[in-house]
């Protein structure tokens, strides 16, 4: 029976050492690098076109653009035309990454724990540095929300603190639960359908796995897809407090 955590493991393709770390060239590394130049190429092939008409993928693009500049509005405010860019970047290389892994023998980076973690720290750092940068020591008010009695301060400060502190766990966490168990639970019942399918080749119920086999895969698309919007959002959400001051 095939086992269906092999497609979470990483392989060294290419060993290589560095002063003692090891920067070797891994599946992950190399899926997150095709990623990444798809992404160039799709930008570089709908940008390239200089006539009045534009063409089905600048359509397409200028769509996109238009879908992720209306999630950055609405949830990181007037001034989250600053993050619009990396929020796009964002978006993309994570929703590619979750669609990779629906397919043979390809991998899913956003299937492991260190990356998704990774990016959401990228997000809360970010959020700290931009947050002190605009509103100095003010940043910091957020632990204290005003108008709690004195005695009541530390608790309020405590419990802050450490939702501020699991955002970035939280983050990363949904993401890489909701990929690992999507994945499994398609590998496992396409690996029931083939064995039913062979079993009863000649029957018409011999197309029932399958297909349910097809649905689960178009959902498992859609979810990928709204993994990389929900991660995005609350992106937005994180930055928009450190742009933005304080009104508590």
């Amino acid at each position: 029976m095939i086992d269906p955590m092999a497609s979470f493991l990483v392989k060294n393709i290419l060993p290589m050492n560095l002063f003692g770390l090891d920067i070797s060239i891994t599946n992950s590394s190399i899926f997150m690098f095709l990623v990444v130049a798809t992404i160039c190429c799709i930008f570089w092939l709908a940008t390239k076109n200089r006539e009045i008409v534009p063409t089905k993928l600048q359509v397409v693009v200028e769509k996109l653009f238009f879908f992720i500049g209306g999630i950055v509005k609405s949830n990181a405010g007037k001034k989250g035309v600053e993050i619009f860019p990396y929020m796009m970047a964002l978006f993309l290389f994570i929703m590619l990454g979750n669609i990779a892994g629906l397919f043979p023998f390809a991998f899913s980076y956003t299937s492991q724990l260190c990356i998704t973690i990774g990016m959401s720290l990228v997000v809360f750092i970010s959020s700290i540095i931009v947050g002190i940068m605009n509103q100095k020591m003010a940043y910091f008010k957020r632990f204290c929300p005003a108008g709690i009695p004195g005695y009541l301060v530390p608790i309020f400060i405590v419990i802050e603190l450490l939702s501020f502190l699991f955002r970035p766990i939280s983050l990363g966490i949904r993401l890489f639960a909701n990929m690992v168990s999507g994945h499994i639970m398609i590998e496992v019942i396409a690996g029931f359908a083939a064995s039913i399918a062979s079993i009863a080749v000649f029957s018409y119920f011999s197309v029932v796995p399958v297909a349910v086999d097809v649905a689960l895969s178009l959902f498992k698309f859609v979810v990928c897809m709204l993994q990389a919007y929900v991660f995005v959002v609350l992106s937005c959400m994180y930055l928009s407090e450190s742009l933005e001051p304080q009104t508590h």
